[in-house]
């Protein structure tokens, strides 16, 4: 038998919450094992899904930049046609971020160059920005409410 990180972060989160907590006190005590509780909870649905997401949003951003190279031009083309030939080859979390930084911080700068353009095909662009960071908002959403 193999357990489920998010099934055994759950327990252990649910166990610190229902049998721990009330067992110990000050209640600033009980505070801190709801917050590694919440840790845990966060940690288990995080780990299921966080190659995935960055594999994903990755793969969006390269699209986005294939799709923005008509108004471009200079030094930020060849960096987002660099960056249009990068794969996720490393699924380690620590390298998909590392993609994803770079990724993100040529989305800033193609965000500020189209900003500064009137033409219809920069505006396009824009909205294509604006709605990939609102689905990005929404890849990372957690399921606990209050984050």
């Amino acid at each position: 038998m193999r357990p489920e990180i998010p099934s055994v972060f759950a327990t252990f989160a649910a166990d610190l919450v229902m049998r721990v907590a009330p067992a110990i006190a000050p209640a600033y005590h009980q505070g801190t094992i709801g917050m590694i509780a919440t840790m845990l909870a966060i940690a288990g649905e995080e780990w299921d899904r966080a190659a995935s997401w960055r594999v994903e949003e990755n793969r969006r951003l390269r699209e986005l930049f294939r799709e923005s190279l008509p108004v471009t031009h200079g030094e930020l083309r060849e960096k987002l046609e660099a960056l249009i030939e990068t794969r996720d080859d490393d699924l380690r979390i620590s390298a998909l971020t590392s993609n994803n930084s770079a990724l993100r911080a040529a989305l800033i700068e193609l965000h500020v160059c189209v900003e500064s353009k009137e033409s219809a095909e920069a505006r396009r662009v824009e909205v294509a920005i604006w709605n990939e960071l609102r689905e990005s908002t929404e890849r990372r959403r957690l399921s606990i409410a209050q984050f």
